[in-house]
């Protein structure tokens, strides 16, 4: 499959968007790892939990944390300390209001395997699993089925089992890859609730695109492309579209950004020019509907200098532009934007352990979208749960106008409802404090 792309064309758009400049971005370290008191190990991943509260795994602590906008920081948990080191993976915000994860020691042969669950006061459960015959839980995603998804591997390089979990950490093994299938490196829940990731082949050296459905049949989007280098993203975009990282790709060998579609055609949208500021490492797609996502620069000749970078990219025109730059720093990084439109962050670092980052790009804050609720139908009490997206701080749900006195927003993708007394057939209004959408389905009360 190949992938094409006007490298001419593009650089003069680089050019000309590096030279505009980013006049209206602000940029602001909230939190920074390396104080005395806080932790000593480095951040890895980060998930906003509800607006302004986010959670986030640390390595080599290894840890658990909350944190606020503002920076208040605080450690949740601390998994055991094994001389081998124990690796945490990504948190998954649940609909039971918890927010899950898993964990499990390091090497060819671990001992300890672990499921945890927080909840919103920080309150712990860990659910062990038998390192020898289940391994260790990563890639959790929560499904509106109202299940836990995610893979189980036991040792390093075993096949990787498709998994569902209930939320007390009971797993039921769907289907396990099989050598062609390769080795799952990241998954999501895509637009049609069904599942999409990166899974590599041939030692790590080729990935495809894959989709898995909850009773576990897996197939390519597209298969068999080549990457290099580390830190490969993936996201299905609001256009249905998916958009990922090759860290060491494109002419320069400093990396780019390509496009597929969900019947397997591929493209590059951007190739970096230079391994200094390439070298791409994380992607999201926000409120603008532009990508945004970080690099880590490459220093190829030991000159110093190398800087790591945020940048903004239009997926339509392959327009580019550079927001921030790490002057002599790593950003081993992740995004996510925050309920309020701005761009949170965490850099790691091989020299220090870390920052939690904003930056402002004046984004309006993301509007609640529903895309479906199920029931469609029921009497007063019935309980109804709304999937979508930005719902966090919902402050009313209503039913044809009728406001509903009881309802729970326990992620940002789902909102638990109760049908109000004196209801009637017709659309249910979300507000959140970035605006309401009527959903176009219609409720029917019975």
């Amino acid at each position: 499959m190949r992938m094409r792309i006007e490298w001419a064309a593009l650089a003069v758009l680089a050019l000309l968007a590096n030279r505009a400049g980013a006049a209206n971005v602000t940029f602001q370290v909230i939190y920074d790892f390396t104080i005395p008191g806080s932790l000593t190990g480095t951040p890895t991943y980060i998930v906003e939990v509800s607006p302004g509260m986010f959670m986030g795994t640390a390595a080599n602590g290894p840890e658990v944390f909350s944190i606020t906008s503002d920076g208040t920081y605080n450690n949740i948990y601390v998994f055991p300390t094994i001389p081998s080191g124990f690796d945490v993976f990504g948190l998954a915000p649940a609909l039971n209001n918890q927010v899950y994860g898993g964990g499990n020691a390091s090497g060819t042969a671990p001992t300890v395997t672990e499921l945890y669950s927080i909840s919103r006061s920080g309150a712990i459960t860990t659910y062990p699993y038998n390192p020898v015959t289940q391994g260790g839980p990563f890639n959790l995603v929560q499904h509106p089925d109202n299940h836990i998804y995610g893979f189980f591997a036991t040792v390093v390089g075993a096949p990787a089992v498709f998994t569902r979990l209930d939320y007390l950490g009971n797993p039921t093994p769907l289907h396990t890859l099989s050598p062609d299938q390769g080795a799952p490196n990241l998954m999501f829940l895509g637009s049609n609730d069904d599942f999409f990731g990166l899974s590599t082949l041939d030692g790590a050296r080729s990935a495809g695109i894959f989709r898995m459905t909850t009773a576990g049949s897996f197939s390519w989007v597209t298969q068999s492309f080549a990457v290099s280098g580390y830190s490969l993203a993936l996201i299905q975009a609001s256009n249905g579209k998916f958009y990922g990282t090759l860290p060491q790709a494109g002419r320069a060998g400093a990396g780019s950004i390509y496009e597929a579609s969900l019947n397997g055609h591929m493209r590059t949208i951007y190739e970096f020019p230079r391994r200094t500021t390439g070298m791409p490492t994380s992607l999201i797609e926000a409120s603008d509907g532009m990508l945004y996502g970080t690099t880590i620069g490459e220093d190829t000749h030991l000159l110093n200098n190398a800087v790591s970078t945020i940048f903004r990219l239009d997926p339509s025109s392959g327009n580019f532009q550079t927001l921030y730059s790490f002057a002599g720093r790593d950003c081993e990084c992740s995004l996510v934007q925050g309920s309020d439109g701005r761009i949170y962050g965490i850099s790691s670092s091989q020299q220090l352990a870390g920052t939690f980052f904003v930056l402002d790009a004046g984004l309006a804050p993301p509007k609640p979208y529903v895309s479906y609720f199920a029931p469609a139908a029921g009497s007063a009490g019935q309980l109804v749960l709304l999937w979508g997206r930005n719902l966090l701080g919902a402050t009313e749900v209503s039913f044809k106008g009728v406001r509903a006195t009881t309802f729970d927003v326990p992620t940002t993708q789902g909102i638990w409802v109760e049908v109000p007394s004196g209801a009637s057939t017709g659309p249910i209004t979300v507000t959140t404090p970035n605006g309401s959408f009527v959903t176009s389905q219609t409720f029917t009360v019975e």
